[in-house]
Order: structure tokens, then sequence, then C-alpha cells
């Protein structure tokens, strides 16, 4: 087995291409995102500023945290804000907002 450090490296996506094919050019983003997003889109102003915090869950935990938020008229996301929130006070933590 080969280390890492011994093995050839990957070829460079110019010297990937077939023979007589030409990559297309990289257009510039045209948003005022930063960060890792892949989208070259803008973003929605009511993320401007923010960051993504992802999980996964089981489907009984995804489906009633939406039904316990829709029932109380808020979010996913302000139910989601809520929680982590009560979960940095239980922390001894200051909430932070949304």
């Amino acid at each position: 087995m080969l280390a890492l450090r011994d093995r050839e490296p990957a070829p460079s996506p110019a010297s990937a291409e077939p023979e007589g094919r030409a990559s297309a050019p990289i257009a510039p983003r045209t948003g005022t995102a930063t960060g890792s997003g892949s989208s070259s889109s803008p973003v929605a102003p009511s993320r401007q500023g923010k960051k993504a915090m992802t999980g996964y869950f089981s489907p009984e935990m995804s489906f009633a945290m939406h039904m316990t938020a829709r029932k109380h008229g808020m979010s996913l996301q302000d139910a989601m804000a809520e929680a982590f929130n009560d979960w940095l006070r239980k922390m001894g933590e200051s909430p932070v907002g949304k």
C-alpha cells in the first residue's frame, strides 16, 4: 500500500480534458456571499450576513420539529434559533438571537 506522500499527484483540470475539447471559462461570482457555497446565484437578502448550520436527524425528529413549529406559528429556523439559545443558556452562555 502506498503512503499518501508516495502517490502520483492528481492531474490538473486542464490536463484531464480530452484532446480537442476546450474547457469553458469560469464566470466570476456575482453574489455578495462569502463562504463555501458552490452556487453562483446572488444571496437572498434574508441570508446575507448569516451562516448555515446543518444536521442530520431521524425522519420522526424532522416531522415533529416541523409540525410543532407550524402549530405555534413559527418557522423551523425560528424554532431552531430558540432551541439553540435555550441550549446556550443551559450551558451558561449568553444567547445570541437569530
